[in-house]
């Protein structure tokens, strides 16, 4: 494979074997992502039986859409010939899935499998390579009996990951949180919007959301005809800080709902009573369930510091998520068990993929008072008087 490409090469080889024990994860994680709203496109195989139940031969389906392609139909004479009867032009057809799913550029590519025909550079090899060359994320299933034939394949420039769901997850883009937390968002527009000097709001009609407004400046021209996703869906705009900003509060006043309910105990007591190596990074105020036996970082310190160093927990503030650094300490942090607190921590489960264990945010239940704090010149912390507390766990 070419190294000559612009675009970052995400792809990586599924390995299975015969006693793997989850072996429907790789499809199960596409199934999931698929649910979520993603672009998951592909092909996966599966035996065909008739309607006695026996085996007549063997399927691609297409993940996206169903459709299923009868490669392989074996008649009696394949059987006493030992030939598997296989349909080269129906895979050739059925190629024409990944072609698609990569010129509409899908957030995922799955291929299952890296078979024999792929093994000699036939089958979808080619499509493997051009997904992987055009920076499509691709995950392609390798029995661990082809691996050597597989880094051959890809010159060793993808990566290897195991066949259960865990490692799935942590092989998928942490910056991928800002689009996940989006795409569950309603079109419907926003009932409020308040820009005050150190907090913007935004209200919909089940939340209040709250972040820090990174400029200091109130005279911000905002699109009246945004609707709560189109706003959420900017927040991947790091570029433009004032809509990230906007795409933060309005992903909180979806997520962060007025009648949501959890456990009101601060997520700092998480460790509590345990003999964990914990960081806790950020300035939060002095607590004695951490101050003396935990590590206390300031936030730009602690990327390069965790790229060295191993911890059994982490403690990270919700200015992280509105500020950007979240998916990159989620990236550093390695396998430690993670708490993110603060009142810009979005109470969304689906965040437990990402390596959060513990939410732990604010629910802000009396939108006039908080707008008032907005507008009077608060910050996100200010907002206290209008906010209960609730913690979610893994």
């Amino acid at each position: 494979m070419s190294t000559q490409t612009a675009k970052p090469i995400r792809l990586a080889g599924v390995l299975y074997a015969v006693d793997t024990p989850e072996r429907n994860a790789l499809l199960g994680f596409a199934e999931t992502l698929k649910n979520r709203g993603w672009h998951v496109a592909g092909l996966t195989q599966e035996l065909a039986y008739d309607e006695k139940g026996e085996k007549i031969g063997l399927d691609a389906i297409d993940i996206r859409t169903g459709e299923h392609f009868p490669l392989a139909r074996p008649s009696k004479e394949d059987r006493e010939s030992g030939t598997c009867g296989f349909d080269v032009g129906l895979l050739c057809e059925s190629s024409s899935v990944l072609r698609r799913a990569i010129e509409e550029k899908a957030d995922l590519l799955v291929i299952e499998k890296f078979g024999e025909r792929e093994q000699t550079g036939d089958g979808l090899a080619q499509e493997i390579i051009t997904a992987a060359m055009a920076g499509i994320p691709t995950l392609v299933a390798v029995p661990a009996t082809a691996l050597e034939t597989w880094n051959e394949f890809t010159g060793r420039l993808g990566t290897l990951v195991p066949h259960d769901s865990e490692t799935l997850w942590q092989w998928w883009p942490k910056w991928n949180i800002y689009k996940e937390l989006a795409h569950s968002i309603s079109n419907l527009p926003a009932t409020h919007i308040e820009v005050g000097k150190n907090a913007i709001l935004v209200q919909s009609e089940h939340g209040c959301g709250v972040t820090a407004n990174p400029t200091g400046k109130t005279d911000i021209e905002i699109p009246t005809n945004l609707s709560l996703k189109a706003m959420a869906g900017r927040a991947q705009n790091l570029h433009n800080p004032i809509e990230h900003a906007l795409g933060i509060a309005a992903i909180l006043a979806h997520h962060n709902r007025f009648d949501m309910e959890g456990s009101d105990h601060s997520g700092l007591t998480h460790f509590q009573g345990r003999d964990d190596q914990v960081l806790v990074v950020g300035n939060f105020p002095p607590n004695k369930d951490y101050a003396n036996d935990f590590t206390l970082m300031n936030t730009d310190k602690a990327i390069p510091h965790l790229i060295g160093h191993s911890y059994d927990g982490v403690i990270l503030p919700s200015h992280t998520f509105g500020d950007g650094l979240l998916p990159t300490l989620l990236e550093t942090k390695g396998r430690a068990e993670t708490v993110l607190v603060g009142p810009e921590t979005p109470l969304c489960e689906k965040l437990f993929d990402y390596g959060i264990d513990v939410l732990s945010g604010r629910i802000i239940v009396d939108s006039t008072k908080a707008i008032e704090i907005v507008k009077s010149g608060g910050s996100p912390k200010d907002l206290k008087p209008a906010c209960r507390y609730i913690t979610l766990e893994k």
